[in-house]
């Protein structure tokens, strides 16, 4: 009976060990205003809730506007405005007047088409999602709404620990594959062409907006970036001098929470003190 029990409960602690929570398909659109934090603010966020089985996402915008006004080489990036239009999210980044670099852009109020959109005009402007502590998703679709001219982005995972550098610290978009972020393509490319997939250009009606498939290596992140075609993060095989000015109308992922280590490992160092205490007795 001894032996029976105590083969049972190393059982029970070997499956306790390997235990992951199951990810679980969900949705999460963004052709609403979601719940703002910050609202009116350059660094504002946005956060949707999922359909599905999937928790709240929470989505800010950057772009590499700090420290340098003439080009965009050499910039860090910083927070943006996050906002919401008709054909979904779009970024107002920081920078203000042709001979900074974004016309129309730089102040949060700006509604001139495109200006509001994500894009890479003299500035690449990025959407970070954080899928929260405890959580990790597995993007599988990316849905481009508003765009035009092109449609190209740019989708990184986080694989770093901690949180991303450059919410802290001075970090240039060309630095980011050095710093925990990684392509999800099997090509070992950063970037999607003509990511609004067939899509109508200029467009406001959801119900023709089209979802790429992206993140064919199956990365699970808390942290994803998306942003218009950036050359900074990576360059092109080919030329491509077309601009991309994008809203993001929605995403989907594999979504679950992670096991927590610290927990598993007190629970199975109970579980071993146990059966051993039981052997001492038997």
């Amino acid at each position: 009976m001894t032996t029976r029990f105590s083969r049972s409960m190393v059982a029970a602690f070997l499956a306790l060990i390997g235990v992951s929570a199951a990810e679980a398909a969900s949705s999460w659109s963004f052709t609403a205003g979601g719940n703002e934090s910050g609202t009116g603010n350059f660094g504002n966020t946005r956060s949707y809730a999922g359909a599905g089985d999937g928790g709240n996402v929470t989505i800010s915008a950057w772009s590499n506007t700090k420290n340098n006004t003439s080009g965009t080489q050499n910039a860090y990036i910083e927070s943006a405005y996050l906002g919401t239009y008709s054909g979904g999210l779009g970024v107002t980044n920081r920078d203000a007047g042709s001979t900074a670099g974004d016309t129309y852009e730089g102040t949060i109020q700006n509604s001139t088409s495109p200006g509001h959109t994500m894009d890479n005009s003299a500035r690449y402007d990025s959407m970070l999602f954080d899928f929260g502590a405890g959580a990790s998703a597995a993007l599988k679709t990316v849905t481009v709404g508003w765009w035009k001219t092109d449609s190209d982005l740019t989708v990184l995972a986080y694989t770093g620990s901690g949180t991303p550098t450059f919410l802290s610290a001075d970090v240039g978009y060309s630095t980011l594959l050095s710093n925990g972020w990684s392509v999800v393509k099997a090509s070992n490319s950063a970037h999607y062409t003509n990511a609004a997939n067939g899509g109508v250009s200029q467009s406001s009606d959801v119900a023709g907006y089209k979802p790429l498939t992206v993140n064919d290596l199956n990365i699970s992140s808390r942290y994803w970036l998306v942003g218009a075609l950036n050359t900074l993060v990576q360059s092109l095989p080919s030329a491509d001098t077309s601009k991309d000015f994008i809203k993001i109308a929605g995403v989907t992922a594999d979504y679950g929470q992670v096991s927590e280590p610290a927990s598993v490992v007190l629970a199975g160092g109970g579980l071993l003190g146990l059966l051993a205490l039981r052997r001492r007795r038997h």
